[in-house]
């Protein structure tokens, strides 16, 4: 039902009513309940701001001040005046300062009313001005009062003044009806419906004739408001409890409307709050419709649409950012921007209205939820370092790098076809969020291996599938031949070193007694080729060796063909020489044709 306020009437219908209005429960006007539409008082836009009023008046003028407090210095004022006649013998609605200086506003009459010699008439005066607010003394209040071209027995006037009002009278005034009726026992006073939009005033007004023995004036009434949030009609109804089955009693009512100024403006009525990336910005954005004072326009029903100002790290605004208004606002209960930045703003937009900005505020990173494999494992030989390096990220659940994660990550092998053993650091502290693995390597071959990364606290990651080729291999060993006291070296290379330098070879090798020296069992795990200067091939490699039948020394070995006249092509080389452990070093010796031999 409609919640309709009552600023005026019996002390014992409402304790902030001014006027004590002679008269008992049996002859007291009481609200009739209503059906349609539900309406709820509005938290914004048109209010009231003061109420005053008096009966048993009598004489050439009706007035009332607003002791004692004035209203505010561009409120609308609805003045009722009430008096025993068939007539309007008002000429005149005027306001001053109680100290009797004029004030000037403009009070236009809006609705007359009469029967059966009553008489009731509603004048408003829209932004009202020149009057103290507030006021210091009592001199200062403003006094509203009806000159009378004649004087009247009893009269009253209902005053009450309201903010948030369009101040132009033409655009402010709404619907406003008026109607009389009587009855001898339980009547309603209807004036009937009006239509009235979301936000505006609904004032009502009654006023009847029913005398009773004893009391000082023949005369009662009650003034009640309502602001409906929607659009709809609204019909004040009063219960008049008339007990006099001889003489029927007379009631008028009357209802207006007046409405509240056009929105001009938007403005963020809640700001948006700092948030977490990806989540959602709570509590929901609102942006209301306003009207030059401020007020929120409950009639505004347009979209809104928002979108990012500001947008310090190139984030995107998620969620449903165009709304219609309900009662002149639009909230946006699902926006959220992915990236992390301080200083974002919002711009609110609607056609025809000036945009607003909001205040500032921050998206901080997530936390970090997962591990991903951001530079994946490639194929790679045996025994070599993978590169590029591997590097695992900490990301948050949207998928983003979190670069304040700086915990450690470790890496192990998962699917492991060839018992393979993961070698290098394993173990490495992200920076900005990624752990880079620059020096892992496997040693054995095998075809669909796997690694895993883990962390304290986050789900794990798996790799994508990778090979490992075998390396380079090569075997031989080194004999000292009597026939010509030197040593002899043979080779032999796996596939990988190709013409000339197919199948296993002998080369003698001219170093001296003080550099012979047995080598054998030879692994290269590292084979190039270069253009000789002479005119043929030369080939190096790298690798590990027994020497003397001591350890594992490093060495590196290159062998040159076609550099000496008398050698054939591809049948050996003819230039041999090794470096072991980087100091002890034979250089790039000739091989003369009767010191070579090469088999396939």
């Amino acid at each position: 039902m409609h919640q309709w306020t009552t600023f005026a009437g019996r002390a014992a219908l409402l304790t902030a009513g001014l006027l004590a209005v002679d008269c008992r429960d049996p002859q007291s006007p009481a609200r009739r309940s209503r059906t349609s539409p539900e309406v709820a008082a509005a938290a914004q836009g048109i209010a009231l701001d003061q109420k005053n009023g008096s009966f048993t008046e009598s004489g050439s003028l009706l007035g009332k001040g607003f002791n004692p407090t004035n209203p505010h210095v561009g409120d609308a004022i609805i003045a009722t005046f009430f008096w025993l006649g068939s007539s309007n013998i008002i000429t005149s609605v005027t306001d001053h300062l109680a100290n009797g200086t004029p004030v000037g506003n403009t009070y236009i009459p809006v609705e007359f009313v009469t029967a059966d010699g009553i008489s009731m008439a509603t004048y408003v005066a829209t932004n009202v001005q020149n009057f103290p607010d507030p006021n210091s003394t009592q001199n200062d209040i403003l006094v509203v009062q009806a000159d009378l071209s004649s004087p009247v027995t009893d009269g009253g006037v209902l005053l009450s003044a309201y903010t948030g009002v369009e101040p132009a009278f033409a655009q402010a005034l709404g619907a406003h009806q008026s109607a009389s009726g009587f009855g001898t026992s339980t009547t309603i006073a209807d004036p009937g419906a009006i239509a009235i939009g979301a936000g505006a005033l609904a004032y009502g007004v009654t006023m009847s004739n029913d005398a009773t023995a004893g009391l000082s004036g023949p005369i009662k009434g009650d003034g009640e408001f309502a602001v409906p949030t929607a659009a709809g009609s609204v019909d004040p109804q009063w219960t008049w409890f008339f007990n006099s089955p001889d003489a029927p009693r007379t009631w008028l009512a009357t209802v207006l409307s007046l409405v509240p100024p056009p929105a001009t403006h938007l403005v963020f009525a809640v700001q948006p709050n700092d948030a977490t990336a990806g989540s959602t910005i709570a509590p929901a954005v609102q942006v209301a419709a306003q009207d030059d004072a401020g007020n929120t326009v409950a009639s505004f029903t347009g979209s809104i649409t928002v979108a990012l100002g500001t947008n310090p790290s190139g984030g995107t605004l998620s969620g449903t950012t165009i709304v219609t208004a309900v009662n002149g606002v639009a909230t946006f209960s699902d926006l959220s921007i992915d990236k992390a930045g301080n200083g974002y703003t919002l711009v609110a937009t609607t056609s025809g209205l000036t945009a607003a900005t909001s205040a500032a505020f921050n998206i901080t990173p997530p936390p970090a939820t997962h591990l991903v494999f951001t530079v994946q494992p490639s194929n790679t030989t045996a025994g070599s370092a993978i590169s590029p390096p591997v590097q695992v990220a900490a990301q948050d659940d949207a998928g983003n790098t979190v670069a304040s994660f700086t915990g450690s990550i470790t890496v192990a092998l998962g699917t492991n076809p060839s018992g393979g053993t993961l070698s290098g650091t394993t173990i490495v502290t992200a920076v900005n969020g990624v752990a880079t693995f620059s020096d892992l390597s496997i040693d054995k071959a095998g075809n669909g291996y796997t690694l895993v990364a883990a962390a304290s606290g986050l789900t794990g990651a798996t790799s994508t599938t990778f090979n490992i080729t075998p390396r380079p291999q090569a075997s031989g060993g080194g004999r000292i031949d009597p026939a010509i006291g030197k040593t002899t070296f043979g080779f032999h290379v796996d596939g990988t070193s190709g013409p000339p330098f197919k199948g296993e070879m002998e080369v003698v090798f001219h170093g001296g007694a003080s550099h012979m020296m047995r080598i054998h069992s030879l692994v290269i795990d590292g084979v190039g080729s270069s253009r000789d200067p002479r005119g043929g091939l030369c080939v190096t490699w790298n690798g590990m060796a027994r020497v003397n039948k001591t350890d594992q020394r490093r060495y590196t070995a290159t062998a040159c063909d076609n550099g000496q006249p008398g050698s054939t092509r591809g049948r050996g080389p003819d230039r041999f020489g090794i470096t072991v452990d980087g100091s002890v070093s034979t250089g790039l010796t000739d091989l003369t044709g009767g010191n070579i031999r090469a088999r396939e």
